[in-house]
């Protein structure tokens, strides 16, 4: 990598140093200065009225660089100075304009980084539903096909690499936001905080990922996309003179080669995302427990042994943390002796033993079960109650037997086919959908958009259709 080819041997001196947190700040102001911009150049003159206000209200400290012999005191005076080191750094560079004014411009390679420090500190998530849609819209519009690799291939590729790169990063993610919200907080803390969670990353990322993100509805329609192109010769070739024109390839097996594991990646990618989901489940439950376990820790009982426990550990680890006091290598403070009945004992006696408890006399214990009797008729009634409740239960092997007497002798029917007349009835038909959807089921469910309104009830309709085993 010829990276300081590109941006010299001195760019990342504005990062170290005693100056490291001004010349940040003062990067920010230029380059956020550039919004309003047609470009990323500024006037010099404009500038340097936004880095004096910024060291007027900032900054009271002098700045003298090494290779300079006098502080710079003056806000407009340590605006120019952090112009000129950033110049000699390869930050930014000056022009003139045909009126002959300054006009500061940053370079690409420094607005790549600016870009990357921003994304860092904002760290703003992605929205999956986007990704996944806008890659589906590009595939199924066939309007894009006759210029496929700019217009599909390249797109395609780059929101894909995109899009999984965001979901590794919420699978690391998870653990160290988790530790920021719990760890060495107080009880207080942890009540104020902890449900926080569910607003970033639980119903924002994850769940979102769980529910209207699930890259999973649209997975399918897109590897068989992919496929589709790799099976189409012409499309191919129309794919691969793209690829040479717009990356400047020459060789035309080269850029064919190059397609075809741009295509496969992306399907690998999303043939792999069960297992990515999986992870980021595993982790979500792993750090969401250890984070309960805290919380637990944190508001144990002050009367129990444990919460006594957890009290004087925490007072003595704060006591040890405190050099100015104490040490870890003093002997126990005379206060921490007084509160905890704690007395220093060089020598063994009868008072160091433990009091013997007083015996308790046991007696005999009557005896408290009686032996109820029950007629044979009372018992009958019970057992015939019993399988009339098991009969009514809208257990999986009662709501199968009921299919299967709906069907018959059919391969299929509707479930608006089937009388509603009360409450149960409608209860029954919300079972006959539940247990249809599991593969393990006599018949299957085909869900449809037709709405059924009957005796008060509403309903989408859905057909019950016998499995084929």
């Amino acid at each position: 990598m010829q990276l300081f080819q590109i941006t010299g041997n001195d760019f990342f001196k504005a990062l170290t140093g005693k100056y490291q947190v001004v010349f940040l700040d003062c990067l920010e102001i230029i380059y956020r200065s550039y919004q309003t911009e047609l470009s990323y150049g500024i006037e010099k003159e404009h500038l340097i009225v936004k880095l004096t206000n910024y060291f007027d209200s900032n900054s009271s400290e002098d700045l003298q660089f090494d290779d300079e012999s006098e502080a710079i005191r003056e806000p407009r005076a340590k605006a120019n100075g952090i112009l000129r080191k950033l110049k000699a750094f390869g930050w930014i560079e000056i022009e003139y304009g045909n009126d002959n004014r300054a006009v500061i411009v940053m370079p690409s390679h420094a607005v790549t980084i600016m870009q990357a420090f921003i994304a860092v500190t904002e760290t703003k998530e992605m929205e999956y539903q986007s990704e996944v849609s806008a890659i589906y819209s590009l595939l199924i519009n066939e309007n894009l096909y006759d210029r496929p690799y700019p217009q599909i291939i390249k797109p395609v590729y780059d929101r894909t690499i995109a899009l999984f790169t965001e979901l590794k990063k919420l699978n690391t993610g998870i653990r160290k936001y988790i530790d920021e919200l719990t760890e060495g907080k107080t009880a207080e803390e942890l009540m104020e905080h902890f449900f926080s969670y569910n607003e970033n990353i639980g119903s924002k990322a994850y769940h979102r990922m769980k529910t209207n993100d699930n890259v999973s509805r649209f997975r399918n329609t897109i590897t068989s996309r992919l496929r589709d192109i790799l099976q189409d010769d012409a499309l191919i070739e129309r794919t691969v003179l793209g690829y040479q024109s717009i990356e400047n390839e020459t060789d035309k097996a080269e850029a064919l080669d190059r397609i075809r594991e741009m295509i496969a990646d992306v399907i690998h990618y999303f043939d792999s995302y069960d297992e990515i989901e999986k992870q980021i489940e595993r982790r979500h439950a792993k750090y969401l427990r250890s984070a309960v376990n805290r919380a637990k820790l944190a508001f144990l009982n002050s009367n129990n042994l444990e919460g006594k426990l957890s009290t004087l550990l925490r007072g003595l680890a704060a006591a040890l943390e405190n050099e100015a006091e104490y040490s870890i290598y003093d002997d126990v403070p005379d206060d921490y002796c007084r509160i905890f009945n704690i007395f220093p004992q060089s020598f063994l006696s009868g008072e160091s033993l433990k009091t013997v408890g007083i015996s308790k006399r046991i007696d005999d214990v009557d005896e408290i079960f009686v032996p109820q009797a029950i007629s044979e008729e009372e018992l009958a009634e019970r057992r015939a109650a019993f399988r009339e409740k098991q009969a009514n239960r809208f257990s999986r092997k009662n709501i199968t037997a009921y299919v299967r007497l709906l069907l018959r002798n059919r391969t299929e029917m509707t479930a608006s086919e089937i009388e509603l007349h009360s409450k149960r009835d409608l209860i029954r038909l919300i079972f006959i959908s539940l247990y249809g959807r599991d593969r393990r089921s006599e018949y299957q469910i085909i869900p449809k958009d037709e709405m059924i309104c009957r005796n008060g009830f509403s309903f989408r309709d859905f057909i019950i259709k016998r499995s084929v085993k």
